[in-house]
C-alpha cells in the first residue's frame, strides 16, 4: 500500500474527487498510451476535436520465411485517427463522429505484391507489423457515432466498428507505433475482435472504479470491403473492467459468443478472455493476458501472454524497453499444436516528433506446422507522431 493511500485511509489527506466519464473517457476518446508522450494527443476544446497521425517507415528480414515469400519488407505505413464533436452538451457530454484509418504499402516491387512475409501463424502476424493488412493496402477501419448519456456515465457507438478500439485494450500492448507489432500481444488471440464491421457498442460506467460494455458485431465482413455485404456471423461480447491498486492496476473480463458458419457440426463458440495491467513503479508496467474457448476448430482454443515495459534511464521517461513472451494452443488438433512467439523492442524517442522502434521476434512451431523451422523476424520503424 502507497503512502498516498496510507494517509488518505487516516484521513490526513483528501481523497481524489471522481468526475463521471472519466473511465469511458479513457477508452473513447485518444488519450495517450503507456509509452506515448503526452504531447501527442491533444484536444481542441474550441472546436471539440481530437485527431492523431502515426506515419512510418519499416524495414523487416525474416529468417526462415516460407519458401514463397520475400524475405525482406520495405514499408511506409500509417495509422490515423479523428474524434469531431457533431452536438455539444456540457452535462451528458455530446455527440461525436468516430473514424479510424490504417495503411501500409512496399515501397520496392516485391514488398508490395507480398501478403505475408512468414508462415501464416497465428500468436504471431502474419505480416511483421500485426495493425497492417498487407503491403498494398489502406483501409477505413472504423467510422462511427458516439453518444454520451446519463451525465457522461453511458455511452452508445455505433456504425462501422474497430472492436479492438474499446475491448481488450491493454495500454502497453494494444498499439504496434508505440510498442509491440506481434499480433498475439495486440489483442488476444482467442477473442479475434472484428474490424470494420457493422456493429455497436453500450458501455456504462457503474462507479469510480468499474465499468461494464456489450458490443455486438458482424464479422463476415473483411477489411476494405463493403460492410453491408451478406453473411451470417456475429460476435458478441462484453467486458468489466475494474481499476485497482489506487488506479494503478486495471483488470478485464471478456465474455463472447460467436456465431460462424457450420464447421463439423458446429456453428457457434463461446469463450473468455481476460487481463491484467499493473504499473508496479515509475520504471516498470507489466501485462498479462489469457483466453479460452470451447470449440477449438470454430477458433483458437488457448492463448497466454505476459510482458513487460521496462524504463531503463529516468532521465529518458519517454524511452523503454519492451519485452514479451506468448503461446497458443492450435485451432484444430494436430501433433504440434502449439506456436510460441517472443518479442523485444526498444523505443528511442529522438525528439518530440520521431521515435525509432527496433523489434526482433521468434517464432517457435509457427502455424503449428512441425516441418517448418523456427522463424525469425527482425526490423526497424521510424514513427513521426503528430
Amino acid at each position: 500500500m502507497n503512502i498516498k493511500r496510507i494517509l488518505t485511509l487516516a484521513g490526513l489527506m483528501t481523497a481524489p474527487v471522481f468526475a463521471a466519464g472519466e473511465l469511458l473517457e479513457g477508452i473513447n476518446m485518444f488519450t495517450p498510451e503507456e509509452g506515448e508522450p503526452a504531447y501527442k494527443i491533444a484536444a481542441n476544446e474550441k472546436y471539440g476535436t481530437q485527431w492523431y497521425a502515426d506515419v512510418a517507415y519499416g524495414y523487416w528480414h525474416g529468417h526462415n520465411t516460407s519458401p514463397d515469400v520475400h524475405s525482406n519488407a520495405n514499408l511506409a505505413l500509417i495509422h490515423a485517427g479523428l474524434i469531431q464533436r457533431l452536438i455539444k452538451d456540457e452535462l451528458d457530454g455530446g455527440t461525436w463522429l468516430r473514424a479510424e484509418f490504417y495503411g501500409g504499402w512496399g515501397l520496392d516491387r516485391k514488398s508490395a505484391q507480398t501478403s505475408y512475409l512468414v508462415t501464416d501463424g497465428v500468436l504471431s502476424a502474419t505480416y511483421p507489423h500485426a495493425e497492417i493488412y498487407g503491403g498494398h493496402d489502406g483501409y477505413i477501419t472504423e467510422l462511427a457515432i458516439m453518444h454520451y448519456f446519463a451525465a457522461k456515465r453511458a455511452c452508445i457507438i455505433a456504425g462501422m466498428l474497430d472492436m479492438t478500439c474499446y475491448f481488450d485494450a491493454v495500454g502497453i500492448a494494444n498499439d504496434t507505433f508505440s510498442g509491440f507489432t506481434s499480433a498475439g500481444f495486440v489483442n488476444s488471440g482467442v477473442l479475434a475482435l472484428p474490424e470494420a464491421n457493422l456493429g455497436a457498442v453500450i458501455q456504462y460506467e457503474l462507479d469510480s472504479t468499474s465499468y461494464a460494455m456489450l458490443g455486438f458485431s458482424r464479422e463476415t465482413t473483411s477489411c476494405g470491403y463493403n460492410p453491408f455485404d451478406s453473411g451470417t456471423g456475429y460476435m458478441v461480447v462484453g467486458e468489466y473492467g475494474r481499476q485497482i491498486f489506487d488506479g494503478a492496476a486495471t483488470v478485464r473480463l471478456n465474455p463472447f459468443f460467436r456465431h460462424v458458419e457450420e464447421v463439423d457440426g458446429h456453428c457457434n463458440n463461446f469463450g473468455i478472455a481476460a487481463s491484467i495491467e499493473y504499473e508496479v513503479s515509475d520504471g516498470l508496467t507489466v501485462f498479462a493476458r489469457s483466453g479460452w474457448s470451447a470449440y477449438q476448430e470454430l477458433g483458437n482454443a488457448f492463448d497466454f501472454s505476459c510482458g513487460a515495459n521496462v524504463y531503463l534511464i529516468p532521465s529518458r521517461e519517454d524511452d523503454f524497453l519492451g519485452v514479451a513472451l506468448g503461446v497458443v494452443k492450435a485451432c484444430a488438433p494436430t501433433v504440434n499444436n502449439r506456436e510460441f512467439v517472443a518479442e523485444a523492442m526498444y523505443s528511442f524517442q529522438v525528439n518530440d516528433y520521431f521515435k525509432i522502434v527496433p523489434h526482433i521476434q521468434y517464432i517457435a512451431n509457427p502455424a503449428y506446422d512441425a516441418d517448418c523451422s523456427d522463424a525469425v523476424l527482425m526490423g526497424v520503424q521510424g514513427v513521426f507522431s503528430f
